[in-house]
């Protein structure tokens, strides 16, 4: 008889976790009797986006910020405002981003200058790399480096060697003296032997304010995008002598490398790309991300970056945030061997 009721409780017992464990079971169809539908993401944008760029007007970063705005207005039906706040380098308008809302309505569209160089100079910053969620690059391409259209020298080794004779005559454009253009001067002039402490930084606010001082013969040298400064080398105001790419720009195919020159090791390029504060939901980075992808291979797009000489090139997140961090690396070298540190 106790054997029975035993049989019976645990009969019972068995019965009762087969019913509880069957509640969240499939059915043998395959569905879930019980799992609730996932939670949809809100719908975003709904209102005006700002893209903050922090150089001033005119510069590749601003000029391909536009078309950017241009795409994504149409494609998402809001409003996306490119403003720009240019000031210590870039940083002035990076900490506005950095600083602001995370809720992807305030976006920085930004490049290596304002980024992986700003945090490899300074360290008293209101900001630092983890405080970015970079979410994708727009633009990858090289730096030119452009002297007035009617200078005398035709050729990188022209170049080299009057700086080499007058290292002290060479003025060259720079937004700080921990930008990616100032990084970029101080490899070429390591490769041929001039010491950098001998050379003259002119600072300014971006390629808008600096190409016109190149051309007016007031600034000897800038090393920039091609984007910014395409139409004054196309108009004869600006000569291109050399590129910092292992092969030649498509878009100035005639321009022959640093390295075919004999300049080695200057490993800079210019990047352009979108980010946003690191507490932004990652919906919002998403749909960023996918939308820049789709962007890249939109033909109406792609053309807009040839009318203003640029290379669009997709990197996601990860691979974003990895090319930054192996920038950087590079850049705090410098600065740690130059003694640029502030």
């Amino acid at each position: 008889m106790k054997k029975a009721r035993i049989g019976t409780l645990l009969a019972a017992a068995v019965l009762a976790v087969t019913v509880i464990s069957g509640c969240g079971a499939s059915t043998s169809n395959g569905s879930q009797t019980s799992t609730a539908a996932p939670k949809a993401n809100p719908k975003y944008p709904t209102k005006p986006i700002q893209l903050i760029v922090p150089f001033g007007a005119g510069g590749g970063t601003d000029l391909v910020s536009r078309a950017v705005a241009e795409y994504l207005t149409k494609e998402w039906g809001q409003t996306v405002n490119v403003v720009n706040k240019p000031g210590a380098g870039g940083a002035t308008g990076t900490q506005e981003v950095l600083k602001g809302t995370a809720d992807g309505y305030t976006v920085l569209a930004h490049n290596g200058s304002s980024t992986e160089a700003l945090l490899a100079g300074n360290s008293n910053l209101p900001f630092k790399i983890e405080d970015f969620k970079f979410v994708s690059t727009v633009v990858d391409q090289p730096f030119a480096y452009i002297v007035k259209g009617d200078s005398p020298f035709n050729s990188m080794k022209d170049f080299d060697d009057w700086v080499k004779q007058n290292p002290d005559k060479l003025t060259f454009g720079s937004t700080g003296v921990t930008s990616v253009q100032t990084f970029s001067v101080i490899q070429w002039l390591d490769s041929i032997g001039v010491d950098y402490s001998k050379v003259h930084l002119v600072p300014n606010n971006g390629a808008g304010e600096l190409l016109p001082q190149i051309a007016g013969g007031h600034v000897v040298l800038a090393v920039q995008d091609v984007t910014g400064a395409a139409n004054l080398v196309k108009a004869g105001k600006l000569k291109i002598l050399g590129v910092t790419s292992q092969n030649r720009s498509p878009l100035f195919p005639d321009v022959p490398t640093l390295d075919e020159q004999g300049v080695k090791n200057v490993s800079t390029h210019f990047w352009s790309g979108i980010s946003v504060p690191s507490g932004t939901p990652d919906y919002i980075v998403t749909q960023w991300q996918s939308t820049i992808d789709k962007m890249l291979k939109d033909s109406a797009f792609l053309d807009k970056l040839k009318t203003l000489n640029a290379q669009g090139k997709y990197m996601n997140s990860t691979d974003f945030a990895a090319m930054v961090k192996s920038d950087m690396a590079t850049y705090v070298n410098i600065v740690k061997q130059k003694g640029l540190v502030k």
